[in-house]
C-alpha cells in the first residue's frame, strides 16, 4: 500500500494553510520553499546593492570632483605679443603652465614618466593589485620603501588630496582613481598628468618644465632631459637640478636604468645618456627672478590695464594679448633715454659713490652680507648672462683685495676683476671706493664667453629721469613707451604717472586758441610789458618786453610775452576750453601764468594732445592693446577706433605750419639734421626743473622729457628743452624713420568761410585796440616807438570758442606721486635775476618759460 505524501491534501500553500497543515506536512513544505526563498532574497539584497553602488558610482562626492576635470582649467601663462603678433614681450602667471594635447607630448617623455612611475599603466584599471603585492613583499624583505601607487594614483592625489599618510586618504585616493579611469581613457589620464606634475621653479608640465630648465620646446628634449624631468615630480625641491644637481643626477640615471629595464630604450642608449653631464639653460637660474628688458614699462602698464578688467583671470587664466608695441623702436627707445640721462649724470652732477647694499640679514640690513649671500643672490639683468659690448648693467661686488687694490665683481655666472685704470669717471680707487655686497653699474666693455669673464667699467645709476613716448597720430597706437631709467630700480612710471610742469611745450594750445578765434600765422601779436600785481613775465633772455610780432614768429622763437598776450585776448576760459578739448584731463590753472606751462601734465597727455596737429584737428584715442584672446582662441575684446574732432583741418594745418617754423628756424632746429619734415615745440620750466621737446611727423608724434623724479630741483642753467630733450628725440628718430617713406605735410586749406568773418572783425578790434594804445601814448606824451606797461586784469570769464566735445567716458587716475597742480589762486612768482646768469645768455631767443 502506498505511502501517502504529507504535503498531500492541502489546497494552497498559504501561509494560512502551511500554519494550519500537521507538523509532518509543514516540514515537509518548508523544506520544499526554503532555498527558493533564499534564492529571491539575496536577488532582492544583490540588487539594492547594485542600485546603492551605481548610485555611488554616479553620484558620489568623488564622481562629481572627477566629472568635473572634463572643464577643469588650470592655471594658464598670459602671454603678451609685440606689434608683430609673434615676439613675446611679457608674460604673467600664478603657475607657469604651458598644456599640451596628448599628441604633442613627445614619446620619448611619455616613456620616462610610465617608466619611473607606473609601467603597467596601460593594463590597469587605476589600482594595480600586482603592484602593491610586489611593493609590499619588497618593503617587508629589503631596506627600500617602494610605493605602489599608479599614475592615476598620483593624478588623483595631486588633483584632489593632501599629501599627509593615512588609511583613509589611501582609500580615497583608491576611489578616486578608480572614478578617473571609468570617465577618462589611458591617453586623456596621461594628459592632465604631464600637464599638471609640478617640476619645481613654478613650472608646471612639462612644456613648462622644457622651457625652464633647458630653454627649448618639449617636443626637443633629450632622452636625458626627459628623464631627469620625469624624475622630479618625486620630489621636486630634493631632486631639482637648481638647488640638488648631484641628487638630481642620480634620479636621472634611475629614471634611464627603468626605461631600459621596460624596454623603452635600450640599455646602450641608457648608458650613453647617463654619461652625459646635466646642461641647463642659463636662464634656468633665474626663474624665480624677473628679468630685465626694455619692455618692462610697457608689459607693466598693460598689466594694470588688463587687471581693471580681468582681475584674476591676468595671472592664470591663459590670455594672449597683442600689442602695439614695436620691438625694434622699443629697444631704441629705451637705449636713447638711458644713454641720455647717463650724460646728463656725467656732465652735471658729479660722481656721487652712490651703491645700494644687496639685501641682507647681517647689521639690520646694512652688510657686509655672508659668503652664502653673495653666491646666492641674483639680480634681473643678468638673466640668461647674455652680455653684450656696450651694455650697462648692475654687478655684485663680491670681495675687495686691498693689496692688490682691485675688486672682484659678479654678473650671474660671469666675473670680472676691477682694478683702478676700470673705475671710470669716478677717478677713485676700488679698495676704498667699493665694499661687499655692493650693487654697481658697469659699462660692459670686453664679453669672454669661454672663461666666462668681462671687462667692466664702473658706471653710475643717474638720479634724475627721463621718459619718451611714440605715438601713431592716425590709428592712436602706442609705438613706444619709456617710463624710466629702470624699472627695477624705479616702478615709477615718468611717462603716464609723473605730472609735472610742461614749460612752453604748452604754448600751441594757447596759439591754437588764437587761430581759432580768428587771428592768422601773420597777425601780429603786442610784446609790450605785463605787470599784474607783483607778476611781470619776462622773456627767455630776461627781457620784460619785445617788438610786435607775427604769431608765427612768436611761437617760433618761444617769445614769452606774446604768449601771455594771445591768451589775455581770447580769454581764460577759451584758453581753458582749448586744452580741455585736446584730450588733456588736467584742468588748466585759470590765471595767466598758464600761457606759459604752469598746468602740470604727464607725457602720454601731451603725446595724444600733440596728434590731434598732424592728423587733421582729429585726435584718436591712444591705446596699447590691440585685442585679446582667450585660452582657446575666442576674442575678448578687441580695439574700436575712438575719435575726437579737437578743431577744424584748416586750424590744425595752421598751427602745423607754424610748428614747422619751430624746427625750421626757431628752438629746435637742430632737428632739421634729420632731413625730414618735422613740426613740434621746445619747453623749459622755471628754474629749469624740466625740460620738454614733443615734435611729430606727419604720422608719428614723439614726445621726451628729463627732470628729477618727485621733486623741482633745477637741471642747470644750460638746460633747455633744446639742449636736453631734443637731443634723444634726433638720436631716436634717426633710426625710427630710417626705413620709413619719407611723408610731407599737406598745406592748410583756404581759411572757411565762417571763420573769414569772424578774422575781419578780430583785424578790426586789434586795430582799434593798437590806435587807442597810440592815441594814449601820444597824449601821456610818451615815444610811440617804446613798449609801454600794460597793466591789465585777465579776461576770466570771456568765452570766444565753441563748447569743448564730450569728454572721454574713462580717465586713467594717477597712479601715484605728483598731483595735479591746485587752481585756487594764482601763484606770485619773482622776476628770475639775469645778472646772476652766465654772459652767453644774454640776446639768446627761444626757451620762453614761465618765470
Amino acid at each position: 500500500m502506498a505511502t501517502k505524501l504529507p504535503g498531500v491534501g492541502l489546497k494552497a500553500y498559504s501561509p494560512r494553510a502551511i500554519a494550519q497543515a500537521p507538523p509532518a506536512q509543514r516540514r515537509y513544505i518548508l523544506r520544499r520553499l526554503w532555498l527558493p526563498a533564499v534564492l529571491l532574497l539575496a536577488l532582492a539584497a544583490g540588487g539594492l546593492t547594485g542600485i546603492i553602488a551605481a548610485y555611488e558610482l554616479n553620484y558620489s562626492r568623488a564622481a562629481n570632483e572627477v566629472a568635473a576635470l572634463a572643464t577643469y582649467r588650470p592655471s594658464v601663462v598670459t602671454r603678451i605679443y609685440a606689434d608683430d603678433g609673434q615676439t613675446e614681450i611679457g608674460e604673467f602667471a600664478l603657475e607657469k603652465r604651458i598644456p599640451l594635447k596628448y599628441d604633442e607630448i613627445p614619446p620619448v617623455m611619455k616613456n620616462a614618466i610610465l617608466a619611473v612611475e607606473d609601467a603597467r599603466f596601460y593594463d590597469h584599471i587605476g589600482i594595480d593589485p600586482i603592484r602593491i603585492v610586489g611593493a609590499t613583499w619588497k618593503n617587508l624583505t629589503s631596506d627600500k620603501v617602494e610605493g605602489g601607487s599608479t599614475l592615476t594614483q598620483q593624478l588623483a592625489k595631486n588633483l584632489f588630496l593632501s599629501k599627509e599618510q593615512t588609511i583613509k586618504r589611501k582609500v580615497n585616493e583608491w576611489a578616486l582613481a578608480l572614478q578617473i579611469e571609468r570617465y577618462y581613457t589611458k591617453n586623456q589620464i596621461m594628459e592632465l598628468y604631464a600637464n599638471h606634475i609640478f617640476l619645481g621653479a613654478n613650472a608646471y608640465g612639462v612644456e613648462a618644465g622644457a622651457e625652464t630648465y633647458f630653454g627649448k620646446q618639449a617636443k626637443d628634449l633629450t632622452l636625458g632631459e626627459a628623464a631627469l624631468l620625469a624624475g622630479v615630480p618625486k620630489a621636486p625641491s630634493e631632486y631639482s637640478p637648481l638647488s640638488n644637481p648631484a641628487k638630481a643626477k642620480e634620479r636621472r640615471d634611475l629614471v634611464l636604468e627603468l626605461m631600459a629595464k621596460n624596454g623603452f630604450v635600450s640599455q646602450a642608449e641608457a648608458d650613453a645618456a647617463k654619461a652625459k653631464p646635466i646642461q641647463l639653460a642659463d636662464t634656468a637660474y633665474y626663474q624665480s627672478q624677473p628679468k630685465s628688458t626694455p619692455f618692462d614699462y610697457p608689459v607693466e602698464f598693460i598689466r594694470q590695464e588688463l587687471e581693471d578688467r580681468y582681475t584674476t583671470r591676468v595671472a592664470q587664466g591663459g590670455l594672449s594679448v597683442y600689442t602695439t608695441i614695436n620691438v625694434e623702436a622699443q629697444k631704441k627707445a629705451y637705449e636713447v633715454v638711458r644713454a641720455g640721462l647717463r650724460w646728463y649724470d656725467r656732465t652735471h652732477s658729479g660722481w656721487r659713490s652712490s651703491y645700494t647694499m644687496m639685501p641682507t640679514t647681517v647689521n639690520n640690513g646694512e652688510g657686509p652680507p655672508t659668503q652664502q649671500e653673495l653666491t646666492n643672490y641674483k639680480h634681473p639683468d643678468w638673466y640668461g648672462n647674455d652680455y653684450q659690448q656696450g651694455r650697462y648693467l648692475m654687478g655684485l661686488v663680491m670681495k675687495v683685495d686691498h693689496g692688490k687694490d682691485e675688486a672682484t665683481i659678479r654678473f650671474g655666472n660671469y666675473t670680472a676683476t676691477v682694478t683702478t685704470a676700470d673705475m671710470g669717471w669716478s677717478h677713485r680707487q676700488p679698495a676704498s671706493e667699493l665694499k661687499p655686497g655692493y650693487l654697481a653699474e658697469f659699462d660692459v666693455k670686453e664679453v669672454d664667453k669661454k672663461t666666462r669673464r668681462l671687462k667692466v667699467e664702473l658706471s653710475q645709476v643717474p638720479a634724475v629721469q627721463g621718459a619718451m613716448m611714440t605715438l601713431n597720430a592716425r590709428t592712436g597706437e602706442i609705438v613706444t613707451m619709456v617710463g624710466g631709467y629702470d624699472f627695477y630700480t624705479n616702478k615709477f612710471n615718468n611717462a603716464t604717472q609723473a605730472y609735472r610742469q610742461t614749460g612752453s611745450a604748452f604754448k600751441p594750445f594757447i596759439y591754437t586758441a588764437a587761430v581759432e578765434w580768428g587771428m592768422t600765422p601773420d597777425s601780429v601779436v603786442s610784446g609790450a610789458p605785463i605787470s599784474l600785481g607783483d607778476w611781470q613775465p619776462h622773456n627767455y633772455d630776461g627781457s620784460l618786453g619785445c617788438a610786435d610780432m607775427p604769431l608765427k614768429m612768436a611761437l617760433a622763437h618761444s617769445m614769452n610775452i606774446p604768449a601771455v598776450h594771445l591768451l589775455q585776448t581770447v580769454g581764460i576760459q577759451t584758453g581753458a576750453q582749448m586744452v580741455r578739448r585736446f584730450g588733456i584731463k588736467v584742468p588748466m590753472a585759470p590765471y595767466l601764468p598758464s600761457a606759459l606751462g604752469a598746468t602740470e601734465v604727464p607725457l602720454d597727455q601731451m603725446v595724444s594732445a600733440y596728434s590731434a596737429f598732424p592728423n587733421k584737428g582729429i585726435r584718436v584715442e591712444p591705446h596699447m592693446v590691440r585685442r585679446v584672446l582667450d585660452r582657446d582662441g575666442a576674442e575678448l575684446e578687441s580695439w574700436e577706433k575712438t575719435t575726437y574732432k579737437v578743431v577744424n583741418e584748416y586750424v590744425a594745418m595752421t598751427m602745423v605750419s607754424m610748428m614747422r617754423g619751430v624746427v625750421q628756424f626757431g628752438t629746435a632746429s637742430a632737428a632739421n639734421s634729420l632731413g625730414v619734415p618735422l613740426a613740434g615745440k621746445t619747453g623749459t620750466v622755471n628754474d629749469h626743473t624740466d625740460v620738454w621737446f614733443l615734435g611729430y611727423t606727419p604720422t608719428y608724434v614723439t614726445g621726451t622729457w628729463l627732470g628729477y623724479p618727485g621733486r623741482k630741483k633745477p637741471l642747470g642753467n644750460d638746460m633747455t628743452g633744446a639742449h636736453g630733450a631734443l637731443p634723444m628725440f634726433i638720436d631716436f628718430m634717426k633710426d625710427f624713420l630710417k626705413n620709413k617713406p619719407k611723408e610731407d605735410f599737406p598745406k592748410a586749406p583756404s581759411m572757411p568761410e565762417d571763420m573769414k568773418e569772424l578774422f575781419r572783425q578780430r583785424q578790426r578790434e586789434l586795430a582799434a585796440e593798437r590806435a587807442e594804445l597810440a592815441a594814449e601814448s601820444k597824449e601821456n606824451g610818451q615815444d610811440q616807438n617804446a613798449l609801454p606797461t600794460t597793466i591789465t586784469e585777465p579776461k576770466l570769464e570771456q568765452v570766444t570758442l565753441p563748447p569743448p566735445p564730450k569728454a572721454e567716458t574713462t580717465d586713467r587716475p594717477a597712479k601715484s606721486e605728483p598731483a595735479p597742480p591746485k587752481t585756487e589762486a594764482p601763484p606770485q612768482p619773482a622776476t628770475r635775476h639775469r645778472e646772476a646768469e652766465p654772459q652767453k645768455k644774454k640776446g639768446k631767443k627761444g626757451e620762453g618759460e614761465p618765470p
